[in-house]
């Protein structure tokens, strides 16, 4: 009897600490961390959730592991619909995908549907069922890229048709006295119209922050900034557009020798055609190399990361680098920085990392 009493203790106690490491979670990487209790959700700010509509469920998957911005790639679709007494009409439709061939099925991945009923229905349901908010409290906003990939005007003129019959979710822009209005969600697009049509005195959305070289002082003080800073929660741009890849990494053997070990699985590797094939279908040359000991991350790629840090806190936006590793080693560079996305295929892998970092962290005297 003694014994199964001491086996329950046993238990008892495991199931106690098992509870009491689940009430331990993350809300924010990069900045103090804190501690919130089960029920409530993770949360990561700097966290973006790459062409979200691969995942199994798009924006749910993104949503339960707390990414902090989400993608969805649209199409402006025109359907001519006829009913039975050939009364006919043109509906209009935002689809999501990456490329065309996916929307007309002669893809492997087929579209999953529309903007609406993937992301803005779902997202107004949470809004709706949680006071108001898509995470824990107001302050913990959600980002949603929304990536043209058909005619600006048409496809930009259409989305703010949408955006504006879910009130109060989404982040609102008064055109003449520039008042910003603060929602849950934040929506931003890669491009705007040259001219926006007067009808629309209210912005539902905003634009990404595209106006050159962020490393060169004097783009800050450009127009392309300047008049529009106000509504510009974000900037981007390509990882390698004004980062020197070639100073990316330190060869820890002679690239002679990396290229005669590897040419077998990459053909195309030679001295000329190196960086371009360290960074081919999402770098992976580049972790296979850093895995295997011949490369290394240099201080460069850690330092000009920083200043781009530096710049997102002296200029109050984030930053994000698209096309950039989605490993563990490039993961290592951000996860500190405040002000840098991580830009992520895998959100549920980020979010044990980061949560493994900030238990590490709340652990080391």
């Amino acid at each position: 009897m003694k014994v199964f009493k001491n086996i329950f203790s046993i238990m008892l106690l495991l199931l106690l600490l098992l509870l009491l490491f689940m009430s331990f979670a993350i809300t924010a990487f990069g900045q103090e961390l804190e501690i919130i209790p089960i029920g409530e959700k993770f949360y990561f700010k700097n966290t973006h959730s790459h062409n979200d509509y691969y995942r199994a469920r798009p924006l749910l998957d993104a949503i339960d592991n707390g990414m902090g911005s989400i993608e969805a790639d649209v199409y402006y679709i025109e359907l001519s619909i006829t009913d039975d007494v050939e009364n006919s009409r043109v509906m209009k439709e935002l689809y999501v995908a990456h490329d065309w061939d996916e929307i007309t099925g002669d893809s492997d991945y087929k579209t999953k549907g529309t903007l609406q009923n993937l992301y803005l229905d779902p997202l107004y349901e949470i809004y709706l069922s949680n006071g108001g908010k898509i995470y824990n409290t107001p302050e913990e906003t959600l980002l949603l890229h929304v990536d043209f990939k058909t005619d600006t005007d048409k496809t930009w003129n259409l989305l703010q048709s949408i955006l504006k019959n879910y009130p109060g979710l989404f982040t609102t822009y008064e055109r003449d006295t520039k008042k910003v209005t603060q929602g849950p969600v934040t929506v931003f697009t890669n491009a705007e119209p040259e001219n926006i049509p007067d009808e629309w005195s209210t912005f539902y959305s905003t634009a990404d922050g595209r106006f050159g070289n962020i490393y060169d002082p004097e783009v800050w003080k450009s127009d392309a900034y300047l008049n529009f800073k106000h509504r510009m929660p974000i900037i981007s741009s390509n990882l390698i557009a004004y980062n020197d890849i070639t100073q990316f990494f330190d060869f820890l053997v002679p690239k002679e020798d990396i290229i005669e070990e590897y040419v077998s699985d990459y053909p195309e590797l030679s001295m000329d055609t190196l960086y371009e094939v360290l960074r081919d279908n999402e770098w992976v040359l580049a972790n296979r190399l850093i895995e295997d000991g011949k490369i290394k991350v240099s201080d460069y790629l850690i330092s000009q990361m920083k200043k781009a840090d530096n710049l997102g806190k002296e200029y109050g936006h984030l930053m994000r680098f698209w096309a950039s590793p989605d490993y563990q080693w490039f993961w290592d560079i951000q996860s500190p920085l405040t002000n840098v996305m991580i830009n992520t295929n895998r959100p549920e892998t980020l979010r044990k990392y980061l949560m493994h970092k900030a238990y590490i962290a709340q652990h080391t005297p």
